[in-house]
């Protein structure tokens, strides 16, 4: 049985973002950074606003794309939220 992710996550305030073809980039300020998302993972930054869970993100990634199992959906929020969290991009809600 898979274990349940409630932890709830939030966008930095300090990036900016702007909608890119479907994709999502994103500025970070404090290492003047630019980052481009892929559709997924834009799904998984819109959703990071501190009311989403991480498996409502991945239950919103699996209904979001056609043919992505639940399975799937989830290990790649998972893979998404690591790589954001550790480029300081998302926060915990908390």
């Amino acid at each position: 049985m898979p274990t349940l992710d409630t932890r709830l996550l939030r966008r930095n305030p300090t990036v900016e973002e702007a909608p890119l073809q479907g994709e999502m980039m994103l500025f970070d300020a404090a290492t003047s950074k630019f980052y481009v998302l892929n559709r997924s993972m834009a799904v998984a930054w819109r959703c990071c606003d501190g009311q989403h869970s991480v498996d409502e993100i991945a239950s919103k990634l699996a209904a979001e794309f056609s043919g992505v199992s639940p399975e799937q959906a989830a290990g790649d929020v998972a893979r998404a939220i690591d790589d954001l969290r550790g480029l300081g991009l998302i926060l915990d809600a908390s």
